[in-house]
């Protein structure tokens, strides 16, 4: 039997082999000169090459049909279909939209673009990265695509379960100073305790910001204290507002989890915890966005409204491998329902844009709601109602019975209301890109 399972491998192999295609070719720019270091890609595909020094490449497709992407920093990404070709040269044309985009972290000129900053800026433009994630929020989006950027969901740690503060490089919230428009963004009121990320420290919540808002984020790590001082020892984060007008964009969204390995609803039979549906974790995000024209010197008005809502996770360790989590037997994240409204105005007030009235701002609102340590009547029958006699009295819907009825408990939680309404407001003798002025 060997045998022939062999050659039908060898037969897989030649017809694999068969239905490759080679294709190579030079890559220039528009003025003849070879480009280094462009990154040529199979479109739906894992294959990938890089050009040489003198711009030529290689690359072996899956088929002769396939789609290759050429793309390099600075000028514009083609794609190019193969149709059967062996050989195919390539000239990118510079994307000056992207060489010319201004970049006001990190430098005090206000006309220094991305490829002029003297230390490394991450510019992130939200839109596109939005559009292919299931994240609603800005903490995150950046969490996916920023390095060192970390966040992690808490839960059973107080109000940590509600602030979604995150880190730059490890160091405490805190220590990132969080701009929006260049102007400080105010920090929360929580202050993180137990075993949290960034105990001890209060942080901006970014996540009380639409990311429909934002038109791209900046941050900066290295050199940072040296240019805004002791707030900013891990970093700046900037958002930058959105300017567009003439166009309404709306964005609708909707995800959940699907976790059949720790959701205690897909063992019901356990009797010891709290869950929901095998769907658990719905979100919903609807946002929409516009803009409109201030005057007749290139005033803008920006408006984003957004509406969030999130349903409670619930997560054991349902192998049995651990001992019973008697402690936390409702363990997941919070839920939340978040509604918030941003407004990002300027209005040139002299002829020749040298000053301006601007202003941006909005108000939040955000309900959540967690689970906090189990309490066990058996541990603690202080803490629940009781007769004369010591006997507990049934309240349903509150205090539960374990399956086997070895244990009666109740679930605390933990709800925080907050609302917010930060704006800033001004006028200045210089324009720069992004809404802020100096």
């Amino acid at each position: 039997m060997k045998n022939p399972i062999l050659f039908l491998g060898l037969l897989l192999t030649m017809g694999s082999l068969q239905a490759q295609h080679s294709v190579t070719g030079k890559i220039a720019d528009s003025q003849g000169a070879p480009l280094i270091g462009v990154s040529i890609q199979e479109k739906n595909a894992a294959t990938g090459a890089v050009s040489d020094l003198d711009g030529t490449y290689s690359i072996r497709c899956s088929n002769p049909n396939a789609t290759l992407i050429f793309s390099y920093v600075g000028f514009g990404t083609q794609e190019i279909p193969v149709n059967g070709r062996t050989e195919i040269d390539v000239v990118l044309e510079t994307d000056y939209r992207i060489l010319d985009q201004i970049v006001i972290t990190g430098s005090r000129r206000s006309n220094r673009t991305q490829t002029e900053t003297a230390v490394p800026v991450d510019v992130i433009g939200m839109r596109q990265v939005g559009q292919t994630s299931a994240r609603f929020d800005v903490t995150s989006l950046l969490n996916a695509s920023a390095p060192s950027f970390n966040f992690n969901k808490q839960s059973g740690s107080d109000g940590a379960d509600h602030i979604d503060l995150a880190t730059l490089r490890g160091l405490g919230p805190d220590q990132t100073l969080v701009l929006v428009n260049g102007k400080r963004r105010h920090q929360t009121a929580f202050v993180s305790v137990f075993g949290t990320r960034g105990r001890g420290n209060s942080g901006a919540d970014l996540s009380a910001i639409p990311i429909a808002a934002i038109d791209r984020v900046e941050i900066l790590r290295d050199g940072a204290s040296a240019q805004y001082g002791s707030d900013a020892i891990a970093g700046v984060i900037n958002l930058v507002l959105r300017e567009n007008t003439d166009q309404i964009s709306a964005d609708i969204g909707y995800s959940a989890y699907h976790d059949p390995k720790y959701n205690p609803a897909f063992k019901p039979e356990i009797g010891q915890y709290v869950y929901g549906n095998k769907f658990d974790g719905n979100a919903f995000n609807a946002s929409v966005n516009y803009g409109l024209n201030l005057g007749q010197k290139g005033g803008f008005l920006n408006a984003t409204f957004l509406h969030s809502e999130t349903s409670k996770t619930y997560r054991q360790e349902l192998e049995e491998i651990l001992p019973l989590s008697i402690y936390r037997r409702a363990h997941g994240d919070g839920s939340l329902a978040a509604q918030s409204a941003i407004i990002n105005m300027e209005l040139p007030i002299r002829e020749d844009d040298k000053f301006l009235f601007y202003a941006f701002g909005g108000i939040s609102a955000k309900n959540s709601d967690a689970y906090a340590f189990t309490r066990n009547f058996s541990a603690r029958p202080e803490r629940f109602p009781t007769d004369a006699n010591g006997n507990l009295i049934p309240k349903p819907g509150i205090i539960f019975n374990t399956a086997d009825d070895s244990e009666k408990y109740f679930n605390p939680a933990s709800s925080r209301k907050s609302t917010t309404s930060p704006w800033r407001w001004g006028s200045g003798a210089a324009r720069i890109k992004g809404g802020a002025g100096t």
